[in-house]
Order: C-alpha cells, then sequence, then structure tokens
C-alpha cells in the first residue's frame, strides 16, 4: 500500500495526526510471511556482508540508509556531540517528565534534564558519553544546547494529542539484530509508540509508531519509515507487528502516513542489503595492484623501443573508489 501524505493545511495539525495515528486498520503481515521474509532477508545480508571481518559489528540506521540510497557522502565520518545532536536524547527525557508533570514546561524540563546528566558524570566514564561532555561545556554553549532541546520537546508535545493516547512510550528505539552471525545491527528511530486497534478482530492491539523527521520528507522517507518499521517486526517479541509508521516533519509540517505490508517490508530490505554491500571494504583495487607489479617485474626488459614507434594516445585511468 502507498503511504498517505498529510498537507500542511490540515488543521489544527495534532488533531489530524492523532487521528491518523490510531485510526484501526487490518493487519496487513502475516506471521508466516514475515518469517519467510527474514529468512530470504538473512541469507541476502550473510552475502553482502561477506567482505567484512567476521568481527565487524555493520550499523545500519536512518542515516546510513538515507547515504547509502542518495549517492556518495560523508558516511565515514566519526559522530560528535553538538546541540543539533543532543538536543533529541535530552528532548525524549524532557517530555517524559512534562506528561508526568503537566505543570512541568519545556524550558524547566530540559534544564533539570542537562542538570540530570551533568550530574551523571563522574559515574559515566565513558570519552564520549553525553553527560561528560555536557559537564565540559561553558554555561553558555549549555544554553544553546538547552535552545535546541526545549525546540524538539515543544514540537514532540505539540504533534500529538497525548489525552487521545492510551499508554504511550515516549523514546524506545529498538535494535535488532540480524543473521546467525550478529554482524549486522538494525537500528529503528522511534519517538512515540502506543497500540492501536486491529480491524482483524483474529489479533489485538498492534503497535503503531511515530517518528520526528528533520528537514523534509524526501526520496529516503519510506525507506526511512520502513527501516523503523522492519527493526520492530523483527525483534522476535509477541504481537510485535506495526500497522502502520508515521512520519512527522515539523519544520515544514509535512507528515507522512504509511502502511505497514509487505511490500514495503521487502522494499526496505533490499535497501539494507544495498546500504551493508555500500559500505563493505573494497579489495579489488590493491589486489589488482600487486598482480600488475608481479607480472611487470615477470615480464621487465632491457630493450628499448624503437625511435619510429607510434605513439598511442593516452587514455586517463579510471578513478578506482576505496
Amino acid at each position: 500500500m502507498v503511504g498517505t501524505s498529510i498537507p500542511s493545511t490540515a488543521l489544527p495539525k495534532a488533531a489530524s495526526l492523532t487521528e491518523a495515528f490510531l485510526a484501526p486498520s487490518p493487519q496487513l503481515v502475516e506471521p508466516a510471511e514475515l518469517h519467510r521474509l527474514r529468512h530470504a532477508f538473512e541469507c541476502e545480508l550473510q552475502l553482502a556482508a561477506g567482505p567484512f571481518d567476521p568481527k565487524d559489528r555493520i550499523r545500519v540506521d536512518a542515516y546510513r540508509l538515507r547515504n547509502s540510497m542518495t549517492g556518495p557522502n560523508e558516511t565515514g565520518s566519526p559522530f560528535r556531540w553538538t546541540p543539533w545532536t543532543a538536543r533529541r536524547p535530552i528532548g525524549v527525557e524532557s517530555v517524559r517528565a512534562c506528561l508526568s508533570n503537566p505543570r512541568l514546561t519545556p524550558i524547566q524540563a530540559t534544564h533539570e534534564a542537562i542538570a540530570r546528566l551533568i550530574r551523571r558524570a563522574d559515574d559515566d566514564r565513558r570519552p564520549d558519553s553525553l553527560s561528560g561532555w555536557l559537564a565540559g561545556l561553558a554555561i553558555g554553549s549549555r544554553s544553546v544546547v538547552q535552545a535546541e532541546a526545549v525546540v524538539w520537546t515543544t514540537q514532540l508535545l505539540t504533534a500529538l494529542d497525548w489525552t487521545k493516547l492510551g499508554r504511550p512510550v515516549v523514546g524506545g528505539d529498538r535494535s535488532v539484530v540480524v543473521g546467525s552471525s550478529g554482524q549486522v545491527l538494525l537500528r529503528g528511530r522511534i519517538e512515540v509508540r502506543v497500540r492501536a486497534v486491529s480491524g482483524d478482530r483474529s489479533f489485538g492491539p498492534q503497535p503503531v509508531l511515530f517518528s520526528m523527521m528533520t528537514g523534509r520528507p524526501g526520496p529516503t522517507a519510506r525507506a526511512e519509515l520502513g527501516l523503523t518499521a522492519l527493526t520492530v517486526a523483527l525483534d522476535d517479541r509477541p504481537d510485535e507487528i506495526p500497522l502502520r509508521v508515521v512520519g512527522w516533519w515539523p519544520q515544514c509540517g509535512r507528515a507522512l502516513v504509511v502502511p505497514v505490508d509487505v511490500a514495503l517490508l521487502s522494499r526496505t530490505c533490499e535497501a539494507v542489503v544495498a546500504a551493508v554491500r555500500a559500505t563493505a571494504p573494497t579489495r579489488r583495487g590493491p589486489r589488482l595492484a600487486k598482480t600488475a607489479t608481479r607480472e611487470a617485474a615477470k615480464h621487465k626488459t632491457t630493450r628499448t623501443a624503437p625511435q619510429t614507434a607510434r605513439m598511442l594516445p593516452i587514455i586517463p585511468a579510471e578513478r578506482v573508489a576505496s
């Protein structure tokens, strides 16, 4: 099924998003179909991960999936904390606090969340921890971080009508290891997860997922939302095949409702396999270079070419991607 795009003119947005989020619909993926899909997916991943060292852990998240589908990019750049990357983990804690205490404002919630993280810095000895990074910032820099977190928190709090959500789970990103070798780790981003009534009485309430994205929906939006659904479906938990995934881009006021069916999961599996292949180490180049060196040494001669030899046009060598 093709997802539905909610236009930015559908107001009020919280009511529209909540209605689309909780709308009852039939279960579109049978457990037997998911089992067959998983078996084929694991076989393809095993072949795609062949060039990697067996000890390597290959992580595929929405960022890597998007980059592999849009072309060459800086996928190898290391992750680092910035006010932009820190706003979501701080915002998740702040949203939980605001939901448990309606009197709390996003400014107060983010301030308390940052203070709690800084207090954990002495116990968290990891060099790349968020708490350690925050503890090392000056007061002015922490204010910038808090400002970003306040925006993120406000966007999620105003996106849905929380009074209509029964026992929502905020955050709770899902990670699942695929394959017997445990090389490939899928990571799905989930802002909110609840259970909605299925249109099929043979099934109980099924999970529906909500993801808040940045920018605007692009050509890879369905695959990114499909990855979120795939991680939940493959997590081997009972009654965990999602009914739908709702993507929300607050910066442009657009939303995308994607029903989870076999076609969506199949296309997502293909995109994940392609992402793993795109990051596989290239061994062909070095091997060809060594072979050419050995052949040149074998056929090396001291004779000089005749002066009357015809000059051939110089053909530039193709660039070998590393």
